[in-house]
């Protein structure tokens, strides 16, 4: 039977959040929008997709991953993207630890975090803080 512990894929969603907020921060504090690091980080997010989708025998994980994917490739305005990848990565985010949840999954606890897609847009709404 697989390991009880979703943590370390859980880890590895966090960071790739981090890339796409700190590629937003740079954004909204006037910089030239890098992707580069946030592409580079798709496949560390694959990898974790894939071990995640293995532990909880689903295919929700690497849906996800799918759709994460298709959007960072995408073309549109520097905003919309960051946007709309926010908003992919922070929905396959919560599903993902809502199948955990319900499997009684080890996952990361602590301080409450606000969501990818909420820090992207009070960036782009009110800019850096």
């Amino acid at each position: 039977m697989a390991k009880r512990d979703l943590r370390s894929e859980q880890v590895k969603l966090l960071r790739f959040e981090r890339l796409v907020e700190a590629a937003c921060r740079d954004f909204a504090s006037g910089r030239k929008l890098n992707k580069k690091p946030v592409l580079a980080g798709l496949p560390f997010l694959a990898a974790a997709g894939a071990a995640a989708a293995q532990k909880l025998g689903a295919n929700e994980p690497l849906r996800h991953v799918a759709e994460v994917e298709l959007v960072a490739h995408s073309a549109g305005s520097d905003s919309a993207w960051l946007l709309q990848l926010a908003e992919t990565v922070t929905k396959g985010h919560n599903a993902i630890e809502a199948l955990a949840e319900q499997g009684s999954w080890l996952l990361v606890h602590g301080t409450p975090k606000r969501a990818t897609a909420e820090v992207v847009q009070s960036l782009l709404t009110n800019g850096p803080f």
